[in-house]
């Protein structure tokens, strides 16, 4: 069973994706990536990383989800904020004891509101044809009170990772998975933020000042709602309306 569309046209044959996989499920033969494995972790880091976006994640069956699929549908937060305590501790088991490598920036607020209208303002046309713009387009157009930004679904921080490399990433993202779960945070990767950082850089970059390496991944965080909140969130959502009245 295929879990990937490779679009053969667009493919270099660079080896990125290959380098990426966790699971050495992507060799390049005759300069184009094949996928040769059937244990998929989708953790999407493959297609993140190919520079021409030639690689797509294909849908699962509900019987056959992963782990990570699994976490990167996990997009429902609870609203509350990730404290500096426990970014800190994110930073610390992502960066292992070499912070020479690395460099964590988390936006939220109004600095992430500025980045995501720049994030929008390069993919508005570039990627125009591509479902979750389409979607993002719509949700802006009609800025439904109780419908979440498809981008950014509930979750109100951004996490980005800078290293030299997509190996280094990888592995920092790793463990910041498995630290989140420890300390009841969740995320998934944003592959709009990081188009629009491979469309316009040098734009992007502008939110990022101190950073000094290249931006390698961006992951929105939160705290995942329990069982009961998606009943009463937008219960809550309404009642603070009358409360702006």
């Amino acid at each position: 069973m295929n879990h990937l569309r490779i679009d053969l046209e667009k493919c270099i044959g660079c080896g990125k994706c290959a380098k990426m996989c966790m699971k050495n499920n992507i060799v390049v033969e005759n300069k184009k990536a094949k996928e040769v494995g059937t244990d998929c972790l989708e953790c999407a880091h493959c297609v993140s990383s190919c520079p021409k976006g030639a690689i797509q994640l294909l849908p699962r069956a509900k019987e056959d989800e992963t782990l990570f699929s699994n976490i990167k549908k996990d997009k429902m937060f609870d609203g509350s904020m990730i404290s500096d305590e426990d970014l800190g501790a994110l930073y610390n088991a992502m960066g292992h004891g070499k912070t020479e490598k690395y460099e964590f920036i988390t936006l939220g607020g109004d600095e992430l509101n500025s980045l995501m209208d720049t994030v929008w303002e390069i993919v508005k046309d570039k990627e125009a044809g591509t479902p979750i713009v389409k979607e993002w387009a719509k949700w802006r157009a009609d800025k439904p009170i109780l419908q979440p930004n498809p981008v950014l679904w509930e979750g109100q921080q951004v996490l980005f990772i800078f290293t030299q490399n997509t190996e280094h990433a990888l592995i920092a993202s790793q463990r910041m998975i498995a630290k989140g779960i420890e300390l009841r945070i969740r995320g998934f990767h944003s592959n709009i933020i990081m188009t629009a950082y491979k469309l316009d850089k040098e734009r992007m970059m502008k939110h990022f000042p101190q950073a000094t390496k290249p931006l390698q991944m961006a992951y929105v965080l939160g705290h995942p709602r329990r069982m009961v909140e998606p009943v009463f969130k937008p219960i809550s959502k309404v009642k603070g309306l009358f409360g702006r009245l």
